[in-house]
């Protein structure tokens, strides 16, 4: 992707949001397969939640 390139924050919304429920959606099965990398995607799962809120914070706070 072109870094020079910007998203509008509707997008870039949804994107974190996408990525949030696919990471969501194999959590349980990562898990089972190994608990070690399912803790991580848990991790990574709540970075994504907080990053998503401090992302609608900023970014829908001019309009």
């Amino acid at each position: 992707m072109d870094s020079s390139a910007s998203l509008p924050p509707h997008v870039l919304d949804e994107d974190l949001q996408i990525v949030r429920a696919t990471l969501a959606s194999i959590s349980d099965e990562v898990h089972r397969l190994s608990p070690v990398a399912g803790e991580a995607v848990s991790d990574a799962l709540a970075k994504i939640d907080e990053a998503h809120e401090e992302f609608l914070r900023h970014s829908f706070a001019a309009d």
